[in-house]
């Protein structure tokens, strides 16, 4: 059949068929009989050795051809292909707080993120459109389960009131609770063996484990003070589900975070890479190596890893040069198992999108303040009311003063470690934040005239932020994080004329959090809201002597109240994010029906108080997102890369 000569080749399968048949069924063949040399039996051995071998090697060569003509060529692997994925208004993509606001699932076919709302939504990236994903009210750090049939994500943590660690199935329905946890979520990675690494900002703990489900976490690492380490945040699981990458992260964040893997059986714990946050793993196609993946001043960078020995091979590159990257070192990218990748590009960036300062009527009128478009997170205004002290999650995460008067915006705060939620005292002349060069939330004040250096209130080891200051200017309300009972309020003793601290009361200790206390003008009541009904709901109690009585103000959900400047009516947010006032009295304290004075379309309520009232409280100054309302702003952007570990292997090639 393959001879070249085509006058001896076989010109048709058939004719092979036909000599087959003959040699097969034993009749000697014409030719061998007409020479007459060989003996009829050992002719007819050899005919049947023949035979057999004949038949086997035909056999062999017609596989072989109709193989070749049947079965097409393997394809070489395909390239890596790139696509941008831009949703429309109602659908974009939220780019704020500390956290990764998408994942790719295992398998690269669905995309989790979540929206500018809070709310998920889930893509099959062969669709078109994005689809809600309920169960969650204010979703966090989505991530997959290892099948691609579970998403996981986080719901609270903000201010030290605890959070939820909840399921909810890609078919939909209603998301089951897993564990409670206590500070603002920091990653979670779900194992094969279907238990849950996972992180907070809680100074307590470092990485946690919980199963998928359910139960009570356990504390996997806590970390290393005395080295330097302030907290373990993004963990990664590695294929086999025997050790997981994570962040080592330094006090105050000053110190760029490493990245380090540890043995979850012997909890032993290894330096990886030195710079470098959120690391991932994605496979090569071997067994014994494949890439480790981490961000870098907002750079995506790439170096090989064999998961079996747990080290880096060789020196690292950079892969994607611009990955948006948050302060707190959470990037939004994510890997699937076999090799895809999501994106979104941009750089390091602050903690929150650009917002704007505006005021609204009771009635729900809009007027814009002049003011810069920057990531407002809280803000205060002054006694007087000409000033309004602002926390912004820019680069340097400070305190700054906007002058409505002179319209100028000028930086309260230079150090280098984060500083947030402002307050005034009564005179106008300090503002109290929190700040944590230790890596841990402490009270600071500093003058409001930008003189002098701040000056240090507290030292703990739990995580603290000032609420409010008595009409006096002598007791300050502080809202701390414990260990046990998670958030409470204390009161702290100012010596104003020293400039110094006193001792801490007890005002509100609880197994619930209790949260954002605000004492009337009058100095007589404390407003502050509490979860002990299973959600937060705003009351009011005699103050000092908070065990004299309750009043519970919202009937259906409420959070940040705060007192008109004359105390005849007390402001909050309900559980719509609608701004609500009720009329009170005294001296024996009552309370009149609530009142919705106007929507809120402004920043939601998770955590410190976003609004303020003008001292005539007529005017509320609030803080407005611009995502998704600003027709000039770009929308978020997502990239998607498919076949990407065959880019990384060609970039990886020749180091």
């Amino acid at each position: 059949c393959l001879k070249k000569d085509a006058k001896t080749r076989m010109q048709a399968i058939g004719d092979v068929r036909v000599q087959l048949e003959e040699l097969l069924s034993g009749e000697p063949d014409e030719t061998r009989t007409l020479r007459g040399a060989t003996p009829p039996a050992a002719s007819a051995r050899r005919t049947s050795v023949a035979a057999v071998g004949v038949a086997v090697l035909a056999s062999a060569t017609i596989a072989t051809l109709a193989t070749w003509r049947l079965a097409p060529p393997v394809p070489p692997s395909p390239p890596p292909m790139r696509f941008v994925i831009t949703s429309p208004p109602a659908q974009q993509l939220r780019i704020e707080l500390g956290d990764r606001d998408l994942a790719l699932s295992p398998d690269g076919t669905r995309l989790v993120y979540v929206r500018a709302d809070g709310h998920l939504m889930i893509r099959a990236l062969e669709h078109l459109d994005a689809t809600p994903l309920g169960g969650f009210a204010e979703a966090r750090n989505p991530f997959f389960s290892p099948d691609g049939r579970w998403v996981g994500a986080f719901t609270g943590g903000l201010l030290g009131n605890s959070g939820e660690l909840r399921k909810v199935s890609i078919a939909g329905g209603s998301s089951m609770l897993l564990c409670r946890y206590q500070g603002a979520p920091r990653g979670a990675s779900w194992g094969p063996d279907d238990a849950i690494v996972f992180a907070t900002n809680d100074p307590h703990s470092g990485l946690l484990r919980v199963s998928a489900a359910g139960g009570e976490p356990e504390v996997l690492t806590t970390p290393d003070t005395a080295a330097g380490e302030a907290d373990h945040w993004f963990p990664f699981v590695l294929p086999g589900g025997r050790a997981a990458l994570f962040t080592v992260r330094a006090p105050g964040g000053v110190e760029a975070p490493n990245v380090a893997v540890v043995d979850l059986s012997s909890r032993q714990r290894t330096i990886l890479v030195r710079g470098g946050t959120q690391p991932e793993y994605v496979g090569s196609g071997s067994d014994s190596e494949g890439f480790l993946v981490y961000v870098l001043a907002g750079a995506l960078r790439a170096v090989r890893f064999d998961p079996r020995t747990r080290t880096v091979n060789g020196d690292s590159v950079s892969v994607i040069e611009a990955v948006v990257t948050k302060q707190t070192g959470a990037a939004e990218f994510s890997l699937s198992r076999r090799g895809s990748l999501v994106y979104v590009p941009g750089g390091e960036v602050s903690n929150g999108p650009p917002r704007s300062l505006v005021w609204v009527t009771r009635g729900g009128v809009e007027s814009p303040v002049d003011s810069p478009r920057r990531a407002y997170q809280s803000l205060r205004l002054s006694p007087d009311g000409t000033r309004v002290a602002l926390s912004i999650a820019d680069q340097e995460h400070d305190i700054w003063i906007w002058d409505f008067a002179r319209r100028t915006l000028v930086r309260l705060t230079k150090t280098p470690a984060f500083d947030s939620h402002p307050i005034w005292t009564p005179d106008g002349r300090r503002v109290i934040f929190s700040s944590s060069p230790a890596g841990i939330d402490n009270l600071f004040w500093q003058s409001a005239d930008n003189t002098g250096a701040a000056e240090r209130l507290t030292t703990s080891a739990n995580t603290q932020t000032a609420t409010a200051v008595t009409p006096d200017g002598t007791r300050l309300i502080v809202q701390e994080v414990a260990p046990t009972t998670g958030s409470d309020l204390r009161m702290l003793s100012l010596k104003t004329k020293t400039g110094r601290a006193g001792e801490f009361e007890p005002l509100l200790q609880t197994p619930f959090n209790e949260l954002n206390g605000e004492v009337s003008p009058d100095g007589h009541w404390l407003a502050y809201q509490s979860n002990d009904s299973g959600q937060f709901e705003v009351s009011v109690r005699p103050f000092p002597n908070v065990d004299d009585g309750r009043w519970t103000i919202s009937p259906n959900g409420g959070t940040q109240p705060t007192w008109s400047r004359d105390g005849k009516e007390l402001f909050y947010r309900d559980a719509a994010n609608t701004v609500t006032a009720v009329m009170v009295r005294g001296p024996a304290f009552t309370a009149g029906a609530p009142m919705k004075l106007f929507d809120v379309g402004y920043l939601d309520p998770a955590g410190a108080r976003t609004y303020d009232v003008s001292p005539d409280g007529q005017r509320f100054l609030m803080i407005k997102n611009t995502v998704g309302t600003d027709e000039k702003a770009a929308p978020p952007s997502i990239v998607v890369v498919l076949n990407w570990a065959d880019e990384l292997k060609r970039l990886l090639s020749s180091k």
